[in-house]
């Protein structure tokens, strides 16, 4: 029954994602699931925030549903250089979206799966 919720719950976002103009949704769904632990962290849960999103304080976003994080992420992580550069695994290395230098590597198994 998990591996059933979690692919609804990949497809929801990934339509989403399409539907909000997202550029590279395949690698941005890759990035929910890597962030929220396939959507059972507190920052998901409690908070809707699906790709790790802080505020200028260093404090994790909170969001009133999901949608709303993946529009954050559209004005917060691809508004600066639109259209996203080709090469978005190092737009991403780029923008220091992540602390772990594994980060890129482990995106990559994701999508590839």
């Amino acid at each position: 029954v998990a591996n059933k919720i979690d692919s609804m719950q990949d497809e929801n976002l990934y339509n989403e994602l399409v539907a909000q103009g997202i550029d590279f949704p395949e690698i941005v769904t890759a990035q929910a699931l890597l962030e929220t632990g396939h959507f059972k962290s507190y920052a998901c849960l409690q908070q809707n925030n699906l790709f790790g999103l802080r505020d200028n304080k260093g404090r994790y976003m909170s969001f009133p549903h999901w949608t709303d994080a993946v529009a954050a992420y559209k004005k917060y992580i691809q508004r600066y250089n639109h259209p996203v550069p080709e090469d978005y695994y190092a737009y991403l290395q780029e923008l220091g979206y992540a602390e772990d230098p594994q980060y890129i590597d482990k995106l990559k198994q994701i999508v590839n799966k």
